[in-house]
């Protein structure tokens, strides 16, 4: 299959997904739980509900293997293609009705994310429908999106992950909270870093080492091809494991005048520690 024969499957299972998942919260059912996933989390029936829509999808097409959050590694183990999937990214958002929470489906050529060419990302709120192809940039809703060109942390708006963060892990941020406008969290991680990509926010920095692939992988693409720089805390290229069991943290930029302050502050915290 071509490029726009996947997105077509990947966007018309986001649609699917969101009807599911609006049904469920429609029945009163948002804190149902069904069991917990491979990556270890209980599993809401949303969650359950969301995967099974892009399971199907994917196994009508075949040629394809399968990571999701829920399920781990299924569909067709021999082939190149790799579906990374969240099937449903903020369901702690979707439990308490916040609303702010997506579906995210990406896909990998090989065995590195590096060989991302599909993303997309699909907020289950507003219909809002974010699309990343390698090579071709990144759109909202069929408009091309760019990152902010802010280059000064001074006026930033910052996304910064530090739920269940170690101690460690905040003290690092604390030099940038101080040197930035705002910072904020919404609590879906691949959303959030769609907001990125079309410039919402200038910056998103998770250093828990917690994040996983499926929530990183299809967001990862739509914000690169916005524009976005991505390194690990020490300035290194971020390549995570294409594996439910490796944890990762990660600095994500809308330019990269930003992305060096924003490096510089957390080196120079660490330093001091």
């Amino acid at each position: 299959m071509n490029t726009e024969d996947w997105e077509k499957v990947l966007v018309d299972a986001t649609r699917a997904a969101q009807e599911r998942v609006s049904s469920v919260a429609r029945q009163g059912r948002r804190g149902e739980e069904v069991g917990v996933g491979a990556s270890g989390d209980k599993t809401l029936l949303a969650d359950r509900a969301a995967e099974d829509e892009i399971l199907n999808s994917l196994k009508q097409v075949g040629g394809v293997r399968i990571l999701s959050e829920e399920a781990g590694e299924t569909g067709d183990r021999r082939a190149r293609t790799l579906a990374v999937v969240d099937p449903l990214d903020g369901s702690s958002n979707f439990e308490r009705a916040i609303p702010f929470y997506g579906r995210a489906s990406g896909l990998v050529e090989g065995d590195s994310i590096e060989g991302a060419t599909l993303g997309v990302v699909r907020n289950l709120v507003s219909g809002d429908v974010y699309v990343g192809v390698r090579g071709k940039g990144a759109t909202k809703n069929g408009r091309q999106i760019r990152t902010n060109a802010r280059a000064r942390l001074a006026g930033a708006v910052i996304g910064m992950d530090v739920s269940r963060s170690p101690a460690r892990s905040v003290e690092l941020l604390a030099p940038l909270v101080s040197a930035t406008k705002r910072q904020v969290h919404f609590g879906a991680n691949a959303l959030e870093l769609c907001y990125l990509a079309d410039g919402r926010i200038d910056a998103f920095v998770d250093l828990r080492g917690k994040m996983r692939v499926t929530d990183f992988a299809a967001a990862y693409l739509i914000a690169r091809e916005a524009g976005a720089l991505f390194t690990d805390a020490g300035g290194m290229p971020v390549r995570p494991e294409l594996d439910l069991g490796h944890r990762f943290g990660f600095v994500g930029s809308a330019s990269r005048g930003l992305h060096r302050q924003i490096l510089r502050l957390v080196a120079a915290s660490g330093r001091k520690g």
